[in-house]
């Protein structure tokens, strides 16, 4: 299983089909300027990212010391904002495939509900350490190498499952380095949306945004019952769609054609020495720790991803929970994918809320908002414990994340310059992560001793938690979006 990602916004590059390394980079900086705030303020929803996305805005490019007009060109025609786009879908739609099908061939394979707890334990534990040290060199390195080693190990992974599943020599072993493997190369994930955002135009920003959105959760809509589905034909076939799955999106990041400007952090690619000088400008600027110290001096950023951590170490191990009880059950594994599925089905339908929320809430009380609103469905797939249900719980807790993600963004991720923003949203990660392996262990133990019902109950009382901490957070009641402070 995957935790879900909330991913940076970046600078973007104007026109790249026209756009050498040094217009590129003159037409960030001029361009970042004046429309940078602007763009923190549009990520209000998807209904001002229609207009965006529609608009033929002009931006004006600076180079050898003039201005000339140019208008970016619409997503629909940006041939790399495509290929990361389509590429992206490839390999959500992959993962989200597997992700199901994991616990469930553990399940078939042992028999116990702790061993498939701990595949997720050991993915989960894996990233946490990756996480700072991958942040840090997406900030340093070429972020599309770094994303081409990480769909290579991506498809090596989903297929030496599916090889040993055929051979007869799939052991729980096996799957354990896979989970370990997957968790590692799961922060190099943040490379393609910081790529992503920046061959689109500053203005395009909220219409890119709201894309990720639509195509995350339609991913997560329809990867748990294809991986249900194709399980039931076959234990190897939903890995052997991941591994498909990551081809094709390995191949879409061998298509691009990016300048050094883009595949390199803003200000890195002619800037930054080599070296040990390197290594000295980067401790200057604060090394790998340096997006932990930025979320954790700021109060509303503090409050923000602490809160999210309670949500993530409570809500994460519902699945298995969810998963365990429905196998107990002995329902098919396809309406054990469509329940899982459920959440997602919500987010999709969520992304309509995030303009109206944001606007009749403050980015606070928004937060709030959410937690109560996972608390009362995680109490409701407790007591109710019915698969229909159970979709319906999953779906009204994913009709509110999409403005939540939208949420951090705005507060966190796009308050910091681009060389910065790897090692920020490699913080915002961790805190995300880290309290998600003990919550999965636990979780595992009290399933493999106790009923999965009384596990969902354990996991209700501590999403109350995380709704009394949001409340109790002064900084975080007061929070107005950056537009309502700059009036």
């Amino acid at each position: 299983m995957t935790a879900t990602v909330l991913e940076p916004t970046g600078d973007a590059a104007m026109d790249t089909d026209v756009a050498p390394e040094d217009g590129a980079r003159a037409g960030q900086r001029a361009a970042a300027g004046n429309t940078e705030a602007t763009a923190s303020a549009k990520t209000a929803g998807p209904a001002q990212a229609a207009v965006a996305s529609s608009a033929e805005a002009a931006g004006s490019v600076e180079a050898s010391g003039t201005e000339s007009a140019t208008k970016p060109i619409p997503l629909r025609r940006n041939r790399n904002f495509n290929l990361l786009w389509g590429g992206a879908v490839s390999a959500m739609l992959g993962l989200s495939t597997a992700d199901i099908a994991y616990p469930l061939v553990i399940l078939a394979l042992t028999g116990s509900p702790l061993k498939a707890g701990l595949f997720a334990t050991v993915q989960l534990i894996a990233s946490v350490l990756a996480t700072l040290p991958v942040g840090q060199l997406m900030d340093r390195k070429d972020r599309r190498r770094l994303l081409l080693l990480s769909e290579s190990v991506r498809v090596v992974a989903a297929g030496s499952v599916a090889v040993a599943y055929f051979l007869g020599a799939l052991t729980f072993w096996h799957l354990l380095l896979t989970a370990a493997a997957l968790g590692a190369i799961q922060p190099f994930a943040g490379a393609r949306t910081l790529l992503l955002r920046q061959v689109v135009a500053p203005e395009q920003i909220p219409a890119a945004l709201t894309a990720e959105q639509v195509r995350q959760q339609g991913c997560e809509l329809a990867g748990p019952p294809l991986g249900g589905m194709l399980f039931g034909i076959s234990r190897a076939l939903p890995f052997l769609f991941a591994m498909a799955a990551g081809l094709f999106s390995l191949l879409t990041v061998v298509l691009l054609k990016l300048p050094k400007s883009v595949t390199l952090a803003a200000d890195q690619a002619a800037d930054q020495p080599e070296g040990p000088a390197a290594a000295g400008t980067d401790t200057e600027r604060g090394g790998a720790l340096l997006g932990l110290k930025t979320i954790m001096r700021d109060p509303v950023m503090r409050a923000t991803t602490l809160a999210l951590c309670l949500v993530n170490t409570a809500g994460y191990p519902v699945f298995l929970s969810l998963v365990v009880r429905m196998h107990q059950q002995h329902a098919a594994s396809g309406t054990t994918g469509l329940v899982v599925g459920a959440m997602a089905l919500g987010g999709l339908a969520g992304t309509v809320l995030v303009k109206p929320l944001h606007k009749v809430m403050r980015p606070g009380w928004l937060l709030i908002v959410a937690c109560l609103v996972f608390a009362v469905a995680n109490f409701g797939m407790t007591f109710v414990g019915a698969p229909a249900a159970d979709a319906a719980f999953l779906a009204l807790s994913g009709a509110v994340i999409p403005s939540a993600v939208v949420m951090v963004n705005v507060l966190i991720l796009q308050a910091v310059p681009d060389e910065q923003r790897g090692r920020t949203a490699a913080a915002l990660d961790v805190f995300l992560l880290i309290g998600m392996p003990a919550g999965m262990l636990v979780a595992s133990a009290a399933l493999q001793w106790f009923s999965p019902t009384g596990t969902l109950l354990g996991l209700s009382l501590l999403m109350t938690v995380a709704v009394l901490y949001s409340v109790s957070q002064k900084a975080l009641r007061a929070a107005q979006w950056p537009d309502a402070q700059q009036g």
